[in-house]
């Protein structure tokens, strides 16, 4: 082997310091390596890997995401739930009410104030109803119900880190008309038979008493007898009004001179005290307001000024004894207010009709229909909850391999790797000694010129 010298080119000190360049960067990696515990840092140190990391990394974050989406969905599953659980022990007191309202032996004013009690249970159940919201959105108006006119979508929960990985499920609405357990409120009547269904006159001369002013007190359409907006009478309910008329004068001259009006239910109990009205009332018109004002059961007359309120058709002094009879005319319905007002309950709502002993056997079999209903919804509410619970179990189980699957590509062994950082340093060094020994060869050449 011939040595060549010469100062131009140090071939010796040029292959030791490209042998120390590259024995410095695989130190900087191993730096980067051990410092981050990743052994793909870039694309260039493993573009394969890095790849393929980058796509299981997208996937975790996607199931870790869902993972949260599904516990959300759990508490909002909870939240309905929870208010529908509210909604059950309403329903079973209204159920004991009517239990109540069905036996006999109860007074109008006992049925008048479990009436009542119904009326204000009914709007409780709404004003639930519209209370119930997760981050602001109510669940139980109707809006996420299953499809029809109450309906417009679906919840769909983001089970899963791809496109429709989804679980739908419905929230039907807990709304008194959604469960059937809404009464109808009664507006006008219409008059069950005849102007005067029946009557007897017990003053002298046989004097009898007719209406001939009748549609001034009760007309064809209810026009002229109106139900108090508070009233808790309901469409479909039978009265009567007792009249005692004050007859007076002979012949052509007989006249009513006074009229004591009692409310009666069908049966014959009062409902609230007697109002007495002379004929001057009757004749200029105004409004006579009869029944119960204490409990709301009350029944506005509108008096028309044009014609006599009663006439006599026949002679004699004394005093008349007649009844007429009606039925309570329906009124504007509740509806459900997810329907109708921006999906809300309507809070102007009353409850089932309990104030006979028949309306109130029918509302007890109404209110175990929405029982029914209602734990039926919870049930499957419930199992949509169990599904998002085993999805959560499922999604991190799956998180978890594909992390580990991960880090088998991307995680630094850091034994082996110190160990090649520790080799590397040590190399890095022998190459420093040895680039400065190389660096010294061209002085030889010194010699040569002694």
């Amino acid at each position: 082997m011939s040595v060549n010298f010469s100062v131009n080119n140090n071939a010796q000190a040029q292959s030791i310091l490209q042998n120390l360049n590259n024995v410095q960067n695989n130190i900087n990696n191993e730096y980067s390596a051990l410092s981050t515990g990743n052994s793909v840092n870039s694309a260039a140190d493993n573009p394969a890997g890095y790849a393929i990391s980058q796509q299981m990394t997208s996937q975790v974050n996607g199931l870790n995401q869902a993972t949260q989406n599904s516990q959300n969905g759990i508490s909002m599953i909870q939240t309905a739930t929870g208010a529908m659980n509210q909604v059950e022990t309403i329903m079973q007191t209204m159920s004991s009410l009517a239990t109540e309202a069905s036996t006999a032996g109860m007074s109008y004013s006992d049925r008048a104030n479990l009436q009542l009690e119904m009326n204000s249970l009914s709007q409780q159940i709404n004003s639930t109803t519209n209370q119930t919201q997760y981050n602001g959105i109510n669940l139980l108006t109707g809006q996420f119900a299953t499809g029809g006119a109450s309906g417009t979508s679906n919840l769909n929960v983001q089970a899963g880190a791809n496109q429709n990985q989804t679980l739908s499920y419905n929230i039907s609405a807990t709304d008194v008309n959604t469960l059937g357990i809404a009464g109808t409120s009664a507006a006008g009547i219409t008059l069950a038979s005849g102007s005067i269904a029946s009557g007897s006159s017990t003053g002298t001369n046989g004097a009898t008493y007719t209406s001939g002013g009748a549609q001034n007190f009760v007309s064809a359409t209810g026009s002229a007898v109106a139900f108090d907006s508070s009233t808790i009478f309901q469409s479909g309910q039978q009265f009567q009004v007792a009249i005692t008329a004050n007859l007076s004068g002979t012949g052509s001259g007989a006249s009513v001179t006074s009229e004591t009006l009692q409310l009666q239910t069908m049966n014959g109990n009062d409902i609230g005290g007697a109002t007495t009205i002379s004929v001057t009332t009757a004749n200029s018109g105004g409004t006579v307001t009869l029944g119960d004002t204490a409990t709301g059961a009350v029944l506005n007359l509108n008096l028309n000024s044009a014609a006599a309120a009663f006439t006599v058709s026949a002679t004699g002094t004394g005093t008349f004894n007649g009844i007429i009879s009606f039925t309570a005319a329906g009124g504007t319905a509740s509806q459900a207010g997810s329907q109708l007002n921006n999906w809300q309950a309507s809070s102007n709502v009353v409850g089932l009709n309990i104030m006979n002993q028949g309306s109130a056997q029918n509302a007890i079999t109404s209110l175990h229909n929405a029982l029914n209903q209602l734990s039926s919804e919870q049930a499957q509410l419930g199992a949509v909850q169990n599904r998002l619970n085993y999805t959560v179990s499922n999604l991190q189980s799956s998180s978890e391999n594909l992390q580990n699957a991960k880090s088998t590509i991307t995680n630094t062994n850091m034994a082996a790797e110190y160990t090649q950082f520790s080799q590397n340093q040590i190399l890095n060094q022998v190459g420093q000694s040895m680039l400065s020994q190389a660096d010294q060869q061209p002085a030889s050449i010194l010699k040569l010129l002694q």
